[in-house]
């Protein structure tokens, strides 16, 4: 019923508007909105789906800052632990040395021995092995020195303090050495403390070549700005402005970071942080906002110019054939003026208009009158046998519900009879309203449901009912009361004699092309004698049958739908005694959905 509302409110406010309004209303509508909407969720789409991709490949290039430092550090540490397990190198740092001479032949010795073994290939990234001894006979130099040369370091006191047995370390060395390339160094620091018999203090230092892990970084094919932080200080980065000269720069704190993860290395978190470039979809409509509004403009008013012109190419001519209308009488229909007609469809209904005037014309004083006549009289048929059965519907149904009001009055004395007049009088003033023959579904299934809850008083605990329907089918027209009548039916004839609960199901679905209605009960059921005729006399009734006879109000019901859709309305009844009736409806939607044959109904 709301939607019947609905739609009638819009078709009445769109037949008052002119048809320039309406070519407006549809570009806004099918072309204007749908076009924003479109945009919208693609550019959100495509926003979304290169922040995944973007999200990917920062998680990738992090994960290739790994593998570049973490390659590195793995060398480094299978170096420190040859060292760490020689115990060659252990007794060389503890020797008291006898003289200079003899430390370094001593030193060329493990150099020999245990650095000249070592493989780090051309890809390492090793730049230098020093170890510290403490021991007054060590001369400075090579890959020896004492330890009293580093304990003025930043990292040495880092030593005493870290948990883990290794040491990383970024440092700078500043002007200290003005001869060193690299001024970044990268250290990774290992107590010897394997052979626990030697007292004296000694280290492992590896060094890293800080020029050849920038130069792997800026080879990685990524355009974002990666680093590796330790806090806000930048250790490493594939940024070109990154010098192994320079001091360790700090991370602009309004850095606009698209990815950042922590990596703990020998006890310690470091970040890596990646920056996003402005080369996003978003990025791309902001720089070019100018065009974008420009083209935004023109896709607005060209629809709209084609609209003025195409709405004055149908006034002018639809004016005209207006007018031809207004000129006719019952006598004579004048002709359209087709001057400028066009060969458009408009000009080519002009044109056929004019020609069925003229035949029209020649017709109208020979046909009119018998054909009004037999219109006149077929009405009047149509209308005697609809009110036939409306007069036989509107009693039956006032007979059952007084009856029903009477036998509870009877066995009780309760205020709940007020609710049973209550309900009794909606159901009587739908009844007596009958202004068409045709109701929607959903008016249909509320009647029903009025109908059963009345019931139930009468019934008690014996009658359960359940309805249901899908949204979509409420909407569909037909006849008054029909299926109301198989719905009595079932409660009423399907109760009597059952001393047990009966049910009474109600259902409404579209299936395939066809609305399908399903009435079933649990009551008495029917013997198969009385199936066989109700299926054939459902099917194939007459406004004989229900003339006299038996089965009145389902036959009524039957003739009416069959009417309706032009016999093309299908009954199925199946029973069994004791355990209940079941009664198909199928309707093709077609027939409903047609505004001419739903008013019919």
């Amino acid at each position: 019923m709301i939607f019947v509302r609905i739609r009638n409110f819009i078709m009445e406010k769109l037949n008052d508007l002119s048809i320039r309004n309406k070519l407006m209303l549809v570009y806004v509508t099918c072309m204007f909105i749908p076009l924003i909407l479109t945009d919208g969720v693609i550019l959100s789409l495509l926003n979304l789906n290169e922040k995944k991709e973007e999200r990917y490949q920062m998680e990738a290039v992090s994960e290739s800052v790994k593998y570049i430092l973490g390659s590195a550090l793995d060398e480094a540490i299978t170096v420190i632990n040859s060292i760490y397990l020689n115990e060659d190198i252990y007794a060389f740092l503890s020797e008291d040395f006898e003289s200079n001479y003899d430390f370094y032949e001593h030193r060329m010795t493990i150099k020999n021995s245990v650095f000249n073994q070592l493989d780090r290939g051309r890809e390492s990234s090793i730049m230098g092995i020093i170890i510290y001894g403490e021991n007054e006979g060590i001369i400075n130099g090579g890959n020896f020195y004492n330890i009293e040369a580093i304990k003025d370091m930043g990292w040495y006191e880092d030593m005493g303090k870290t948990k883990s047995p290794i040491l990383l370390s970024f440092y700078y060395v500043g002007n200290t050495n003005p001869g060193t390339l690299n001024k970044k160094r990268v250290s990774i620091v290992r107590a010897l403390d394997h052979f626990k018999w030697y007292e004296k203090e000694m280290l492992v230092d590896v060094d890293l070549d800080y020029g050849v892990l920038q130069r792997k970084l800026l080879a990685l094919s990524y355009t974002d700005p990666v680093y590796l932080c330790d806090g806000d200080r930048i250790l490493l980065s594939n940024t070109k402005q990154t010098s192994a000269q320079t001091e360790y720069e700090t991370l602009n704190r309004d850095a606009d970071i698209g990815f950042e993860t922590t990596w703990t290395l020998y006890g310690r978190d470091y970040r890596i942080v990646v920056t996003k470039n402005e080369n996003g979809v978003m990025d791309v409509i902001k720089n070019n906002l100018g065009i974008i509004s420009v083209l935004i403009i023109f896709n607005i008013l060209a629809p709209i110019l084609v609209i003025l012109f195409i709405n004055r190419s149908f006034a002018g001519r639809l004016y005209a054939l207006s007018r031809a209308f207004e000129d006719a009488d019952i006598d004579n229909i004048s002709r359209a003026d087709i001057k400028d007609a066009g060969n458009d469809e408009i000009g080519h209904l002009m044109r056929n208009y004019n020609r069925m005037v003229d035949r029209l014309n020649s017709l109208i004083k020979t046909t009119y009158t018998a054909k009004l006549e037999t219109q006149e009289t077929e009405l009047a048929r149509q209308s005697a046998e609809l009110s036939a059965l409306h007069s036989q519907i509107n009693p039956h149904f006032l007979f059952n519900i007084l009856e029903t009001i009477r036998m509870r009055s009877v066995l009780k004395k309760e205020t709940e009879t007020a609710n049973m007049i209550e309900k009794m009088a909606t159901l009587v003033r739908q009844n007596i309203s009958w202004s068409t023959d045709s109701s929607s579904v959903a008016e249909e299934l509320s009647f029903i449901r009025s109908y059963l809850e009345l019931q139930q008083y009468r019934f008690g605990d014996r009658l359960k009912f359940d309805i249901e329907s899908e949204e979509e089918c409420g909407s569909y027209p037909i006849p008054r009361l029909t299926l109301t009548t198989f719905v009595e039916n079932a409660c009423v004839h399907g109760m009597e004699g059952k001393t047990s609960a009966c049910w009474v199901y109600v259902r409404v679905f579209r299936k395939g092309g066809d609305l399908v209605m399903e009435i079933e009960d649990t009551g008495q059921g029917m013997p198969d004698e009385d199936v066989i005729y109700l299926n054939d006399k459902m099917n194939n009734c007459t406004l004989d049958d229900i003339k006299g006879g038996s089965h009145v109000g389902m036959l009524n019901a039957c003739l009416r739908l069959k009417m309706c859709t032009e016999d093309e309305a299908r009954f199925e009844i199946e029973s069994e005694m004791e355990v209940g009736t079941f009664i198909t409806i199928k309707v093709p939607i077609r027939r409903l959905e047609d505004d001419d044959q739903g008013d019919a109904c």
